[in-house]
C-alpha cells in the first residue's frame, strides 16, 4: 500500500506538472506567438513561417509528436494506481478521455493544417485558402485548448482529493 500510494503520488504530480506546463505554454502561444503569424494572412503566414526559424525550432517548444507520451504515461499510471478510489478513478478517466480527444484531434485535423501553414509557409495555396486555413486553425486550437482545460480541471480535482488510507477488499 505504501509503495502504491507513493507511485500514485509520483504519477499524479507528474501529470499535474506536465499539464500545468502545457496550459502555460499554450496560453503564451495564443497571446504572443499566434498573433504574429495569424494577424494579417496570408502575408503574415508567409513572412513568419517562411522568414523565421519557427518551423525549425517549434519542436523545442512543444516537443516532437511522440512527446504525447509525457501526457499519457503519467495519466495512465495515476489512473491505474488510483483505480481503487472511485472519485480518483472518475476524475482521472475524464482527464484521460479529454487528453485522448485532444491528441486524436491534433493528429488528424491540426497537424495537416500545420504541415501547410507552418512547414510550407502556406505552400502553393491561394490567399483565400490560407486565410481560411488560419481561421480554421485558430478555431480548432481554441477548441482543443478548451477540451484540454476540462481535463486539467478534473486532474486538479483528483489531485486535491485525499488518498484513501485503506484499499477496499
Amino acid at each position: 500500500m505504501i509503495i502504491r500510494k507513493s507511485l500514485f503520488n509520483f504519477f499524479i504530480w507528474w501529470s499535474v506538472v506536465g499539464a500545468s506546463i502545457w496550459v502555460g505554454g499554450t496560453v503564451y502561444m495564443m497571446l504572443v506567438i499566434d498573433p504574429q503569424w495569424s494577424g494579417n494572412p496570408p502575408d503574415s503566414v508567409k513572412f513568419f513561417f517562411g522568414q523565421t526559424g519557427f518551423a525549425k525550432y517549434i519542436w523545442n517548444f512543444f516537443g516532437p509528436p511522440f512527446m504525447i507520451l509525457r501526457t499519457f504515461l503519467p495519466q495512465i499510471g495515476a489512473l491505474l494506481l488510483g483505480w481503487y478510489s472511485v472519485s480518483h478513478r472518475k476524475y482521472l478517466l475524464i482527464t484521460l478521455i479529454c487528453s485522448l480527444i485532444v491528441a486524436i484531434f491534433t493528429l488528424t485535423y491540426v497537424y495537416p493544417i500545420n504541415d501547410i501553414l507552418i512547414f510550407k509557409a502556406g505552400g502553393d495555396k491561394s490567399d483565400e485558402e490560407i486565410k481560411s486555413m488560419v481561421s480554421r486553425w485558430i478555431l480548432s486550437d481554441r477548441l482543443r485548448f478548451f477540451v484540454g482545460l476540462v481535463g486539467y480541471f478534473f486532474l486538479l480535482k483528483a489531485f486535491r482529493k485525499p488518498i484513501a488510507q485503506v484499499e477496499p477488499n
